[in-house]
């Protein structure tokens, strides 16, 4: 059974981060089909620019989600050396959505991931310490 966590620890991360783009690219569309104004929406994008920051928010803040929730699923399924799964899956995730903001100029959602993962690692070292 500790064979097939640390197995599962990978795949798990990866498919938990997914799972929050998969949902902040769903809220990102609910928000705009349905809040935007109808006369600032523009084949389907919204030109409105309050509505534009507020989708930014939300794509950001669904990125430092994504951070969090790495920690605390690499924390939860590693089944000893926690703290070292713990870094080692933020690190990945590091190189990944650096990959992704160096590709598609998004630096501040790769700012947000690091905030977020730094976030949720000082939480879950300060619960794994207690």
């Amino acid at each position: 059974m500790r064979a097939f966590r640390w197995l599962l620890l990978l795949p798990a991360s990866a498919a938990v981060f997914y799972g929050v783009i998969a949902a902040a690219i769903a809220t990102h569309y609910l928000v705009e089909q349905h809040l935007c104004p109808p006369a600032d929406l523009t084949s389907g994008i919204c030109d409105n620019r309050t509505m534009g920051l507020a989708l930014k928010v939300i794509l950001h803040a669904y990125a430092a989600l994504s951070g969090i929730v790495v920690s605390a699923v690499s924390a939860s399924i590693a089944p000893s050396h926690k703290e070292p799964a713990l870094w080692g899956a933020l690190a990945l995730l590091f190189v990944a959505t650096g990959y992704f903001g160096y590709a598609g100029s998004a630096w501040s959602l790769f700012l947000a991931v690091l905030v977020g993962g730094a976030l949720g690692a000082a939480a879950v070292h300060r619960f794994l310490r207690r």
